[in-house]
């Protein structure tokens, strides 16, 4: 039975202090919220109904193939969290990859969301003495009870990816299972070390952006 039917809303939300590598800071979050994970996973329909079934297919193989092999090039330490994250919670690494590129992936077949209202939203105030920005997490019921904060000083001995990345220092809410934060790019801001840095890692050239996303 989920855990949203069986305690209702929660008023507590946990939160866990990682220091290590990418894959050591994955492996952290994966075996400290591997009950939440497999919960989620396991009532996932989107997942389960239309993105599993898709990747399963030739067509849907190819696609992940190409997705993954794009990721791994331009920011490999992500994948070695996310490799950290399935192995810590023993779930299998494609659902992972799955998970985390979901309608980015498969973004033909979103007939699943046709009739949906769902989705976050961001809320920018500026005026003089009162510049705010705000943001709400409007998903899926199935998130409920599946979030949790990761607080994470990664250090890596050997520069990784496109940008070298050799240190970030991040507090960040996270969905179960989910890379943290979970858009590459939007990740890849974090250890941007100026502005053009940042307007270099948003143009990803070689691949560019797949899916609009907030960077407020």
């Amino acid at each position: 039975m989920p855990i949203v039917e069986k305690t209702g809303r929660r008023n507590s939300i946990p939160i866990l202090y990682t220091r290590g590598t990418h894959y050591e800071v994955g492996f952290d979050v994966g075996r400290t919220f591997s009950g939440l994970i497999h919960s989620f996973l396991a009532d996932y329909k989107y997942l389960n109904e239309v993105l599993i079934p898709l990747y399963e297919t030739d067509a849907g193989k190819k696609v992940y193939q190409e997705t993954l092999n794009a990721v791994r090039k331009n920011f490999p330490q992500y994948v070695r969290e996310m490799e950290g994250t399935a192995d810590g919670a023993k779930v299998p690494f494609h659902k992972e990859i799955v998970y985390n590129t979901d309608n980015v992936t498969f973004i033909t077949h979103l007939i699943f969301f046709k009739n949906m209202s769902i989705g976050c939203s961001s809320i920018c105030i500026n005026q003089t003495g009162e510049e705010i920005l705000g943001h709400t997490e409007d998903t899926l019921p199935e998130f409920l009870n599946h979030i949790y904060f990761v607080s994470a000083h990664i250090i890596s001995d050997t520069p990784q990816g496109r940008w070298k990345v050799t240190e970030e220092h991040f507090t960040s809410l996270c969905y179960a299972g989910w890379k943290t934060p979970r858009h590459f790019l939007t990740r890849a801001l974090l250890a941007a070390e100026n502005f053009a840095q940042a307007q270099q890692i948003l143009r990803d050239v070689g691949c560019g952006a797949a899916d609009a996303f907030s960077i407020t």
